[in-house]
């Protein structure tokens, strides 16, 4: 009795100290217990910015592991250097075409999606495509709302090899000239 007693005093006594501790704040001439209003708002904005770093750091981690990934995944690399240089602002107001071929190639590159700032950027970005193209299809005559490109099951892509001579000539018809090195070598391998 004594124990239930004792234990019951400490348990008021912690909640006493804790609501001594609460912070008062005097808003519009009305008295609140807890955090102001405001520093809940700055908390939300400083929750929100370390996602966002972890977003950044996450992805630049993938494409890292990946020398050639920014190359070949130029979609994603660009969603990655504009999170990294502008923010996430700068990311959602990419063209919706841009957004969704970066999230298929995120999908592509990631298999294990524990990581937290991929598996939310992952999230996020298809949530813009979805809302981008719920936007297109209940407003078909809005001009703000970009084509999306997207291919559908219904597209056929054609990947043909060639040799590496026709592909050497295509390389000559896009410069305009063969590369100097090229050139060299080849009138060297003829002589």
């Amino acid at each position: 009795m004594i124990d239930d007693l004792k234990s019951r005093l400490v348990s008021s006594m912690r909640t006493m100290r804790r609501f001594l501790q609460r912070s008062i704040s005097v808003e519009r001439g009305k008295l609140t217990l807890g955090a102001p209003a405001v520093s809940l708002r700055a908390q939300a904005r400083e929750e929100e910015r370390q996602r966002v770093r972890r977003m950044r750091r996450d992805l630049y981690g993938l494409m890292q592991q990946h020398p050639g990934s920014r190359q070949l995944m130029r979609h994603l690399a660009l969603v990655e250097r504009t999170l990294r240089r502008k923010g996430y602002d700068a990311v959602e107001a990419l063209s919706i075409g841009v957004i969704a071929k970066a999230l298929g190639q995120l999908e592509k590159l990631v298999w294990d999606w524990s990581t937290p700032g991929l598996a939310e950027l992952r999230s996020r970005l298809a949530v813009m495509v979805k809302s981008r193209q719920f936007e297109a299809e209940e407003n078909p005559t809005n001009t703000a709302v970009p084509e999306l490109g997207i291919a559908t099951q219904h597209d056929v892509l054609d990947v043909t090899e060639v040799e590496q001579a026709a592909f050497a000539e295509m390389e000559r018809s896009w410069v305009g000239r063969m590369p100097e090195g090229v050139a060299k070598a080849m009138a060297h391998a003829k002589s």
